[in-house]
């Protein structure tokens, strides 16, 4: 039983345009039939589906590492490689927290430093007095002493 290029195309997997261009270069041998139609054999959709795969399908798609039997120790050496790194990345992590939280303590104790340092400051200026000579006082003159001069 032939198929239309409807049928073609759906059991292709593929656009009508795509087999219509195939079938207009010669890449699919079909025939038409009274009315104008391509009458397309299973047999020949499917030599021309096998010489042009489909570029994402499962079949074309390389088995993945893990699925790869001779590369099951390649993943495993990286597996461990990746293991041992982030390993490593962790210990680092955590000396810079502990970095991080020394500093936040050296920065409190500074603080602390400084407001200590300025009480200290301010109460030995609350101490000091001042130290100029005072010109001595005139005595106070009465109003009529000042008034007759």
């Amino acid at each position: 039983m032939k198929l239309t290029l409807g049928q073609a195309a759906k059991a292709a997997k593929r656009a009508k345009g795509t087999l219509s261009k195939a079938l207009n270069n010669h890449d699919i041998s079909a025939e038409k039939d009274e009315k104008g139609r391509w009458q397309i054999d299973p047999s020949e959709l499917q030599r021309w589906m096998d010489s042009n795969p489909l570029p994402n399908s499962q079949e074309n798609q390389p088995a993945t590492l893990s699925e790869t039997p001779e590369n099951h120790n390649g993943n495993s050496a990286l597996a461990t490689e990746v293991k041992l790194l982030r390993e490593q990345m962790e210990k680092i992590e955590n000396m810079h927290d502990r970095e991080r939280e020394q500093l936040v303590g050296q920065i409190e104790d500074l603080k602390t430093e400084a407001e200590r340092r300025s009480r200290e400051h301010m109460q030995a200026l609350a101490v000091l007095t001042d130290q100029r000579d005072k010109a001595p006082e005139q005595p106070k003159r009465s109003f009529w002493a000042r008034l007759t001069g």
